[in-house]
């Protein structure tokens, strides 16, 4: 199965061809609703987050396109870090005080019609009213659709996974879409921020039989 778009997908860099051959080899994924992702406008991801590795999951789930996403700033001090999450889509981040300039940068993101993943819940918590209502803010701010997301997987790879490849479930959900003349102020992110928790928890119901869920194929 191959991810849908109304936009001719660039070929993959050497990186995401690398990672893609990797990762396919330590996880057998499957993913539900990836139509959602499809069409010319910029759309933001927003997921549960149980560990370092589901935003390469996630990624993996939308190739052959590339799922931007922030990345907390400590991880662009090491080149060699920088780079790797650069190539994946990353860019750098303030958790505790994100910038004009970044927020900025999203939003251009999203108005050139590119996915963007959020943790609405911050770094792997379930609390944070915060950034959850930031996620819709940004999302009112650039008109941009929003599609709920659900990480069902591994917090982490382990070397074992080379030989019990562990089953990884992602899911995306009916797009949420914003009326035109929506105003992005605080009663506004409210409402869609309660939206956005509904969708999510929906997604997180009861998990399919495995024998139900063929993996996902990407086209090479």
């Amino acid at each position: 199965m191959t991810v849908r778009s109304d936009m001719p997908p660039r070929k993959p860099s050497l990186f995401i061809r690398m990672l893609r051959f990797i990762l396919s080899r330590v996880g057998r994924v499957s993913v539900n609703g990836v139509e959602h992702l499809a069409g010319t406008r910029g759309k933001i991801v927003v997921c549960n987050h149980v560990g370092w590795v589901d935003p390469l999951w996630m990624g993996y789930a939308v190739l052959p396109r590339t799922l931007h996403q922030m990345a907390k700033k400590e991880l662009f001090e090491n080149r060699l870090s920088a780079w790797f999450v650069r190539s994946g889509g990353g860019f750098p981040v303030d958790r505790g005080r994100p910038s004009a300039a970044t927020i900025k940068h999203t939003i251009g993101l999203l108005e050139q019609g590119e996915l963007v993943l959020i943790f609405p819940g911050g770094t792997r918590s379930q609390s944070g009213v915060g950034a959850r209502r930031g996620a819709a803010m940004i999302a009112l701010h650039a008109s941009a659709e929003v599609v709920p997301a659900h990480y069902d997987g591994p917090d982490r790879i382990r070397f074992t996974d080379l030989f019990r490849r562990p089953r990884i479930r992602i899911t995306f959900g009916t797009p949420i879409v914003l009326p035109a003349e929506s105003e992005a102020d605080k009663a506004a992110a409210i409402r869609l921020t309660t939206e956005l928790e509904e969708a999510m928890k929906a997604l997180a119901g009861p998990k399919p039989e495995d024998a139900a869920t063929p993996p996902l194929r990407h086209a090479a």
